[in-house]
């Protein structure tokens, strides 16, 4: 009788062991991305191919229990599917999460299980982040390894998350091996190495232009007015800390535009950071550029009325950042439509060359702080008003890539220290940082 309940004894355990052990088929999730689209704080979108798989099912919760996904308290499935560009595009959005919170899951599919992954929500009250902002990425040759080396240098610095301001890819945005690449490239080259997911919040570039819904296609990004092609919107962290609003320069930046934007900035017009991102730059420090007369006066006076602290461009594939400025087409003083105002001043930022070949920065204007012709992307510190020092922000230009006399290229991911969830102040050993001006690694906002 005792024999018989040892047996018995072994035989549950070992059918407990069986049980307890993760999945050992680990399907295929290389496209995998993280998007903040709607409020950060207590949603997120889970965006990936799934193929030819089927029953994808996502379980989620606040421990990590590696690959046991029965373990996880909550499951959910996707809401759409779709077929776009020869992939099977799976779609989730988590939505009541708990703010400032890690979120660990897997997806289970018809193959099996995929890697542990984790993220972070936004917090809901005033503390401390970082992120990464930049744009323009190409699909082949030296400026893809240059927007590679950039992603690599994205997963050392692990910000709370990526604003991306357009030209994903090469060509208009409709070649299935484009996207598939860019995608595989930013799911395995950002991720950390202990599975973390940096989010991005996509911005409309000219590149996504062959189909104008690329970008809810892709990154299941919102519009307005139920027209797919208006993508603009805007979402806040931090309690009253901090306002993005992410526009589009690609469509009619006037009419119901203008007006959107007008009403964003007047309901988050007391919070003390408000930043926009849109592609085409007002006034691109290249030659090769034209200058954007139009933008600028459907926009940057707003910009100004509203108080919009920082604006992030794209699209001329260099580096620049300005003194804060007042858009005045009458004062004397006055360049192109602006003059310096460090006080009140918006501070315009860009122009892209995540991995775009760079162009000759060779058109600085008077109220032009710094420019330079690289691969780079800006790094912010965001930090909020403490006993002794006023809420502020600290922006670092990253270079990720130049290009020698003879035409060659150099990347400078080899040799970063990653940062952990404990360091994310500091500015890694390896790190290539521009100086903008008076020697220093960083700019202040407000600026002083």
């Amino acid at each position: 009788m005792k024999n018989l309940l040892k047996l018995l004894l072994l035989f549950f355990g070992l059918t407990l062991f069986a049980c307890e052990k993760a999945p050992e088929e680990v399907t295929d999730v290389s496209t995998l991305r993280l998007v903040w689209n709607g409020d950060p704080t207590t949603t997120a979108s889970i965006v990936w191919d799934g193929k030819t798989k089927t029953d994808p099912v996502i379980y989620f919760g606040e421990k990590d229990r590696g690959r046991k996904y029965k373990k996880y308290p909550y499951n959910q499935k996707p809401y759409r599917t779709l077929g776009y560009y020869d992939m099977n595009t799976q779609y989730i959005r988590l939505e009541n999460l708990k703010p400032g919170k890690a979120y660990y899951f897997v997806i289970k599919d018809s193959e099996g299980v995929s890697e542990r992954y984790w993220f972070r929500t936004a917090p809901d009250q005033a503390e401390a982040f970082t992120f990464v902002a930049g744009g323009d990425t190409k699909s082949s040759g030296d400026a893809l390894e240059a927007g590679r080396s950039s992603n690599r240098i994205v997963a050392d610095l692990r910000p709370l998350f990526v604003l991306f301001s357009g030209d994903i890819t090469s060509g208009n945005g409709t070649d299935p091996e484009n996207w598939k690449q860019w995608l595989t490239d930013w799911h395995t080259l950002t991720t950390t190495s202990d599975g973390r997911l940096i989010p991005v919040v996509m911005v409309q570039g000219n590149h996504e232009g062959g189909n104008m819904a690329n970008l809810n296609i892709i990154f299941d990004t919102p519009f307005q007015q139920n027209d797919s092609s208006s993508v603009y919107y805007s979402w806040s962290l931090g309690g009253d800390l901090f306002h993005l609003i992410a526009l589009n320069s690609q469509i009619e930046q006037g009419g119901k535009q203008k007006k959107w934007l007008e009403n964003d900035l007047i309901t988050h017009q007391t919070y003390t950071f408000k930043i926009a991102a849109y592609h085409k730059p007002i006034w691109p420090h290249t030659s090769r550029k034209r200058e954007n007369e139009y933008l600028y006066k459907q926009w940057a006076f707003l910009f100004y009325k509203y108080g919009l602290d920082l604006s992030f461009d794209a699209d001329s594939h260099m580096h620049k950042i300005t003194y804060p400025l007042r858009p005045d087409s009458l004062a004397v003083d006055s360049l192109m439509g602006f003059i310096r105002d460090d006080q009140k001043g918006t501070m315009y930022i860009g122009e892209g060359s995540w991995g775009a070949h760079p162009r000759p920065a060779d058109d600085d204007k008077p109220w032009t702080m710094a420019s330079g012709s690289f691969n780079q992307f800006k790094w912010l510190q965001v930090y909020p008003q403490g006993e002794n020092s006023e809420a502020h922000i600290k922006i670092y230009t990253v270079i990720t890539a130049d290009y020698d006399k003879e035409g060659k290229l150099h990347t400078y991911y080899e040799g970063i220290e990653p940062l952990n969830e404990n360091n994310l102040f500091n500015v890694p050993a390896g790190l290539k940082v521009f100086q903008n001006e008076k020697g220093k690694d960083f700019v202040t906002y407000p600026y002083h």
